[in-house]
């Protein structure tokens, strides 16, 4: 009987030091620091074409026609061997602008004459439309097509010994008269729209970061890529040719950013249809000193358990690797170490809220509990971190908007130059994961324009 006292003590004495020893193996958990990866160190980036329109009202272009045109249209020979004809203006050229299309109609008095004999005076009116496009070297092209005659002719007429029609006569030297006008407005469109220059202005002041608000420091910067030209635009009596300039736009917040070195005029590129969209970049950096500044009175020193065991989180750390977050904990309580769990960031546009998603414990970690503390692995602590981890960003992105819409409101680019616009629509394009801080970045999306004054 004494003999098997003295045993179940000692079996006691083993068990309760077997017991103590594994408590001890677990208090003292170190996991490994998890393998370095490699950041991204640059956002996505999203061109948009900042519109370049130079217009004119049609009846801007009538004065300027009406002005040029010469009142001796065409004299000379017709297709009728011996009859010449004489073509003059009769009064002011009118211009419509519609379809993508320009139109003129032109007045004019017609007179024929065949050896002695002359035809009375005929007052029909021509009628002639106009394509316009710009060639790769910036120039103006014209081309002139004749539609008919606004008036009724009569259908013969006797000159001397000839019996003509007048309409088939008409037709017969719109080809001459045609290649006139095309060259006259060609000419007079160049003088016009002084495209080249005009552009050449913005191009060289789009190149260098500009101040939109002093009080913030935000600065609008443009890196300009190519040139895109558009069809001409008739509509509605105003015509308008419109260039864009390709370019990433971004609002910066801090000093000025340095300039890049000039870039020359890039030559022309012709492009279907125009896009109108102008869209600026609008970074939010979020460290991650300020988001534990947010958490750790929501976590640290607070008691998380589970099936009769718990913890408490007494450090944490957070820093970015590859495009993860990771966590770093100390607790101490029924398991005792440092351990790290790793994240996805997560930004809701419609809400502003940044959070965290996925939270799991690393692998090396995972390994390492297994062994060990099995119940700390599907504990509480992912779920705290994950509902604590975040912050509203509502006041930051107000602000960035304010900004976006300074940056595109009323911007001088350069003397008598001036970028306008208005913001339509704000949308996420990226989250970058760094080593310090994950950046944000808005994109604002609006339609501008280039005024000239």
């Amino acid at each position: 009987m004494h003999l098997f006292r003295k045993t179940s003590s000692l079996v006691g004495l083993l068990l309760i030091t077997s017991s103590l020893m594994a408590c001890a193996g677990a208090k003292n958990l170190t996991a490994q620091r998890p393998e370095n990866e490699a950041v991204r160190t640059e956002l996505k980036k999203e061109s948009s074409s900042l519109n370049i329109t130079i217009e004119a009202a049609a009846k801007d272009l009538t004065a300027t026609i009406d002005r040029l045109t010469p009142r001796e249209l065409y004299k000379g020979a017709t297709k009728t061997k011996g009859l010449n004809a004489s073509v003059l203006r009769n009064g002011p050229i009118v211009v419509n602008a519609t379809d993508n299309f320009i139109y003129l109609t032109i007045p004019i008095t017609m007179s024929l004459s065949y050896g002695m004999f002359e035809t009375p005076t005929i007052a029909p009116k021509l009628k002639f439309k106009v394509t316009a496009k710009v060639t790769s070297d910036w120039k103006v092209n014209a081309e002139v097509y004749y539609m008919g005659l606004s008036d009724l002719l009569t259908d013969e007429l006797k000159i001397g010994p000839l019996s003509i029609k007048p309409r088939t006569i008409v037709e017969g030297i719109t080809n001459p008269l045609q290649r006139t006008m095309s060259d006259l407005l060609s000419k007079k469109l160049n003088e016009q729209f002084a495209l080249k220059s005009q552009v050449a202005k913005v191009w060289s002041a789009a190149q260098k970061p500009i101040l939109v608000d002093k009080n913030y420091s935000a600065w609008l910067k443009v890196t300009p890529e190519e040139l895109l030209l558009y069809p001409l635009y008739a509509q509605n009596n105003l015509v308008k040719l419109s260039v864009g300039l390709k370019s990433v736009a971004e609002l910066n917040v801090g000093p000025e950013p340095p300039s890049r070195a000039p870039v020359p005029l890039p030559n022309l590129k012709l492009a279907n249809g125009a896009d109108r969209m102008f869209r600026v970049a609008l970074n939010t950096d979020l460290y991650y000193k300020d988001l534990l500044a947010i958490a750790s009175p929501l976590l640290l020193n607070k008691e998380l358990g589970s099936d009769g065991k718990s913890i408490i989180v007494k450090e944490m750390e957070l820093y970015g690797n590859g495009d993860h977050l990771v966590i770093k904990v100390a607790v101490v309580g029924s398991i005792e170490g440092t351990f790290y769990l790793t994240c996805r960031p997560l930004f809701n546009p419609k809400s502003n809220v940044f959070s965290v998603e996925d939270v799991e414990f690393d692998m090396q970690t995972q390994s390492l509990l297994l062994r060990s503390a099995d119940w700390f692995l599907h504990g509480v602590i992912r779920s705290k971190i994950q509902e604590k981890l975040n912050m509203d960003m509502t006041e930051r992105l107000t602000q960035a908007r304010t900004m976006a819409d300074k940056a595109l409101a009323q911007v001088k680019l350069a003397d008598n130059i001036t970028l306008t616009g208005t913001v339509k629509s704000i949308k996420l394009n990226d989250v970058m994961v760094q080593k310090e801080k994950i950046t944000v970045q808005l994109y604002t999306e609006g339609e501008t324009s280039i005024l000239y004054h």
